[in-house]
Formats: structure tokens, sequence, C-alpha cells
């Protein structure tokens, strides 16, 4: 999730991609050259069930969390020995639908190092969209893909280059197989068609809604879709498993449904490990292709995690970072411009804001990554966002908006670092806040980013861009924020005053504001 570009003298970075689901945990470990060539030096996937029994009782079991974090060790011993120097690290259904969710994260991270994100259902059918669609043929056409994960299943309308419905169902092989258990005996016709009618109710709407569209054709992404194909092939005798009919999948279902568990296994081409998973997913595939009326399925072997690759080359590699406005941005945009924001004023204070950042970091006033400096970017432009609903206490409104809306490209922790800074922008003490922070794990970091959007914010308290430059600069032994101004800027000196304390306290000394006016900087 780093946004620090890869240098261009380098041989490039090394970086573990992992998807944490409900069913399956998978690395991949790759040289990333600056010019955004990916070259993979190792891959590996374990089916840890994370999602086992928690779709039921709503948290994550002992068992299961064992599993995973057993896993997840080996896989941190792994990246160390190839010299990873970063990672993404996302986590999905299992995780975020789990009370005991964000705890278990906090102790992989303790144990391991690493940082995983979760992000929301559309996040993660929107990454599955990107890594899947990067290796077909470019289409203007949309196509709708599908992944039948652990604990959901996403379904994607799209063509090549812009996703025109992102839907995630909280439908997956796992979560059916605790609702509909197949146990020791053959799966009944009746229980069979229970799991699908129990998919076509959860899914209803988004039937409706991708039905109304023009969809050429159906691309399947998923371990179950790969698997019931590989099923289909075998008893088929059919050649190649890339593609997979409607009635290639009938003939497997059949064969998997009329057998007790222990038969099921001799059915030719099943993956052992999915043996308690299979029936629930072939009954959600099935499903999906009646409602939609989708006689064969393309099958894709690339997902979430190939996802999760193309997004980070195209925030660190030099040959994209100049490419255009991201899908971070278009989200925080396309929030901010639903609430009317002033857009010459957020983005003159997130101008403001990032000098602060970038000259105090220069001093070494503070340490912190250039992610902090992206999520700075962000809360400026959607610091006023708030008074869409009231201005008093609008820094209040805006944190509660940030924090409940959906931003795609961002993780969930990322939207609450996000929201934690706007709410600090208008405060002289952060002590008040202190209750609604306690869950971002990163209390000094946001402290500190805040102060610079405070700042920032002050200094344009009139929205006429009257201080068009503002810095932390050396005189001698001590530092001096020093502010140029267009004209008299009485408003901006007066709310800069308050944020006295505030900056003592988090940038450990006293620090006098300096406003050059147009006469004193002729004088000087």
């Amino acid at each position: 999730m780093t946004a620090c570009l890869i240098p261009e003298n380098s041989r490039g970075r090394v970086v573990g991609f992992i998807d944490l689901g409900s069913n399956s945990l998978r690395l991949l470990v790759a040289r990333i050259t600056p010019g955004g060539a990916v070259r993979v030096l190792n891959e590996a996937k374990h089916m840890v069930r994370l999602g086992e029994g928690a779709m039921v009782a709503h948290e994550l079991q002992p068992e299961a969390m064992g599993r995973t974090m057993d896993t997840l060790c080996a896989f941190a011993a792994m990246c160390k020995s190839y010299g990873v120097e970063d990672y993404s690290a996302v986590a999905t259904a299992a995780v975020r639908d789990a009370a005991n969710g964000e705890a278990f994260l906090a102790e992989v991270r303790e144990k391991t190092g690493i940082d995983m994100m979760v992000i929301s259902g559309r996040e993660e059918a929107r990454l599955i969209w990107r890594g899947v669609s990067q290796y077909l043929e470019k289409s203007a056409d949309l196509r709708m893909y599908l992944d039948i994960g652990g604990g959901s299943t996403e379904m994607i309308a799209a063509s090549s280059d812009h996703a025109e419905i992102l839907e995630s169902l909280k439908i997956g092989c796992v979560r059916l197989s605790n609702l509909f258990p197949t146990g020791k005996k053959a799966v009944s016709q009746a229980q069979y068609e229970a799991m699908k009618m129990y998919v076509r109710n959860e899914g209803v709407h988004a039937f409706r809604r991708l039905a109304e569209l023009n969809l050429t054709e159906l691309v399947a992404s998923s371990g179950t879709a790969q698997n019931l194909a590989e099923i289909a092939c075998a008893l088929t005798g059919q050649a190649s498993s890339a593609f997979l009919t409607y009635n290639g999948l009938c003939q497997a279902v059949e064969e998997l449904r009329s057998r007790p568990r222990e038969k099921r296994l001799a059915v030719p081409g099943l993956n052992p490990r999915r043996l308690d998973v299979i029936i629930p997913g072939a009954a959600i595939l099935q499903t999906v292709l009646e409602e939609m009326s989708f006689k064969t399925i393309r099958i894709s072997s690339r997902g979430l995690r190939d996802g999760m690759v193309r997004e980070y080359v195209e925030r660190n590699c030099h040959r994209f970072s100049q490419a255009g406005t991201g899908i971070r941005e278009q989200s925080v945009l396309r929030l901010a411009r639903s609430c009317r924001f002033e857009e010459k004023h957020s983005r003159h204070v997130s101008d403001l804001a990032l000098s602060l950042f970038d000259s105090a970091k220069k001093l070494g006033l503070h340490a912190l990554d250039d992610t902090y400096r992206e999520y700075l970017h962000f809360a400026a432009l959607l610091h006023d966002a708030g008074i869409f609903i009231s201005f008093a206490k609008h820094n209040e409104h805006s944190h509660y908006l940030i924090s409940n809306t959906e931003l795609l490209g961002f993780a969930k922790k990322e939207v609450r670092i996000i929201a934690a800074l706007t709410l600090l922008h208008r405060a002289k003490s952060v002590d008040k806040y202190l209750p609604k922070l306690q869950d971002l794990g990163s209390l000094d970091a946001v402290r500190t980013a805040s102060l610079f959007l405070a700042l920032a914010e002050a200094m344009d308290k009139g929205h006429s861009s009257v201080v068009n430059k503002a810095v932390f600069v050396q005189q001698g032994k001590k530092v001096v924020l020093s502010a140029s101004c267009l004209g008299p800027a009485p408003l901006e000196k007066a709310r800069t005053a308050r944020l006295d304390e505030r900056m003592q306290q988090v940038l450990g000394r006293r620090v006098p504001v300096v406003f050059l006016e147009p006469a004193n900087r002729t004088q000087a």
C-alpha cells in the first residue's frame, strides 16, 4: 500500500503480495523494476480455511486462526529470505465480517511484521477485474467477471478499461458449506436446490442489475471455477479446461452430488482440498449461469493478487506516475464533488500542507513516509466535505462522511486514517477526539500529519490564497515557519496563532511563525 516511487537508478524493489481469503492464503514474491517490469521470484498458496465456522459465529475461530498464523509466519520467513522490502497485503471477507478480525490482524502484525489491510467487497471486486482483464484481449464491450471465494462472491460488469457494476455478495463456498453442511452422505437433489435457492435470493438485486446490460461473455477466475472445469474436462474427455459449458458443469455436479463423501474423492479431476466446499461452490456457479443465461464460461487463473500487482506497479513506477488521475484520487474527488466542496480552496490547502510536510521532513522534524504524504493530500481535498451537512462542527461531519463512504482504491484502515486527519484539522488539541481514534494503531503518525493540515487550513482561513507559500526553514539554531503572503493576512495570522501549543507538542519545540507580507518582504 506504499506510495513511494521506485528509484530510477535502482535494480528494483522486491515486494511480497499477500491475499488472505476466507478459504486460501496466497503469496507472490516479485522484483519490480522502476520501469514496471515484474519478475516473479516465488509464489505459494495454502488452504487455511480462515472462514471455517466464522460465517455462523461471526468470529474467527481459534483453530482456523492458528492454521493461518502458522502459514503467515512461514510466508514471512520466505519473504525475508528473498529480501522483501515492501508488502502489499490484503484481507477479505472472513476478516472484514468477523468481530475479532482487526484483533487478529494486530496479532499478525506483531508476530510477522506484515501490516495487512482489510478491503471492502467492492474494492475486492475492482481488483479482481483489474487482475483478470489485463490478460484478456482488449474490448470495449462489457464482460461479466465472476470470482467465487470462500466468504463472498464478486460479480463485475466491465469493459477492459471501465467497470460499470461492482458487486460483492455475502455468498461463498465456505459460507455456503457452513449453512448447508454436506456431511458424509450423498447430497440430495433437494438439498442442492436449497443451496441454489439461497444463492438466488441473496443475489436477486445484483442479478437484476446485471441482466439489464449487454454482457458478451462470462469469465470466472476462482479456484472453485477452475477445479469444476478440470472435473468436467476429465469426465467428458474435453481437451482443455480453459472453458466450462453448462452441460459439463451439470455432469460434474451430478457426479459430485450423488456420491457419499469418501467416494467423492474418486471423482476424476477433484482437488482433494476442495472436497467439502466444491458442491456449495458449484451451486453458486450454476445459479449464476442460470440467472444470467450463459451457456459457456471462460476460465481464468488470474485474480485479486494480479490486480494488486498491477496497481502497485502503476502507483510506484515512473512510467505510470504521470499517466493521469488514479482510482484513489478519482474516488476522493467523486466524494468531494458530491459534497459540493470548494475545489480551489481545498487544492490550495493541499499544496500548503504538502509543502509543510516536505520541509519539516527535510529538517528532521518528522519521519513519516510518503504514504502519509498521500493521505494528507486526500484529507486536504476532503477536509471541508462536512460543510455539506452543516458548517458548525463540519470537521466532525467530514469525519463521519468519509468513514461511512466506500472509497475505491483504499483499504478500510486507510479510509479511517484520512477521516481522522480531517477530524483534527480544526482542533487546537487532539485530546478531545482520542476516543474516536483508538482503532487506528498509528496515533502518533496521525497527530503529526494532522498538524500540517491544520496549519495549512489556518493559512487559508479567508479562502483567498493570500498565503501562497509556507515552509519550515532553519534560521541559525532555531526552526521557523515562514509564510509568504500576497497581501495582508489578519485572519490567517489569528487562526495560525491558535496552533502554537499544538505545534510545540507535536514537533517537540517552539516554532515561531513569520508572515512575510509584501511590505516586509521588500524591507528584507
